[in-house]
């Protein structure tokens, strides 16, 4: 009698999920090439940096979130939750005449309290995450706009903010090399 060994058949949603993932980092890639073949001012230093300013902020909120999806949950509150805590850091900075790091250390309570309560809602009471982050962002959204009047914030008084926001510490540290907070 012979030993047989029994393999288990990989799963079909592996190579999927591999052929998914190499498509997406492929097409940024093909797009890089296609881009750089098309205009010679492409790789130049300030087109790149014009590309990050532009993504940044989509690309911290994605930071955030891919620890969120990774879990297996879903939060889509996060671009609410972010626009109510600018709105508060304004109101907190431009309204109030807090000082700026007041003002910003406000706005971050602001989010993290919008977190917990999130989290309180789905881990203590049960509520599936797409219905409980869906109430936030219904909540973030309409606290913007009652709290702004639906107008927007300007921090063009503040000039201690407008060099944080536009300034350049590396630019600062490396002569030369002014990247943009």
């Amino acid at each position: 009698m012979k030993d047989t060994v029994m393999v288990s058949p990989k799963p079909k949603f592996a190579f999927k999920s591999g052929l998914q993932q190499f498509l997406a980092f492929g097409s940024l890639i093909l797009m890089i090439v296609f881009f750089s073949l098309a205009s010679s001012n492409f790789f130049h230093f300030s087109n790149m940096v014009g590309i990050l300013l532009s993504t940044a902020v989509i690309g911290v909120l994605a930071l955030g979130s891919t620890f969120v999806i990774v879990t297996g949950g879903i939060d889509l509150s996060v671009g609410t939750v972010m626009t109510l805590c600018a709105v508060m850091t304004g109101v907190f900075i431009t309204m109030w005449g807090l000082p700026v790091p007041v003002g910003i250390i406000g706005g971050l309570l602001t989010g993290a309290l919008c977190g917990l309560i999130s989290g309180v809602v789905i881990a203590r009471l049960g509520i599936p995450p797409f219905i409980a982050t869906l109430a936030m962002m219904m909540i973030a959204k309409g606290l913007a706009l009652v709290i702004s009047g639906t107008k927007p914030v300007y921090f063009t008084d503040t000039p201690v903010f407008m060099e944080i926001s536009q300034g350049s510490l590396l630019g600062e540290l490396i002569p030369g090399f002014d990247i943009p907070n």
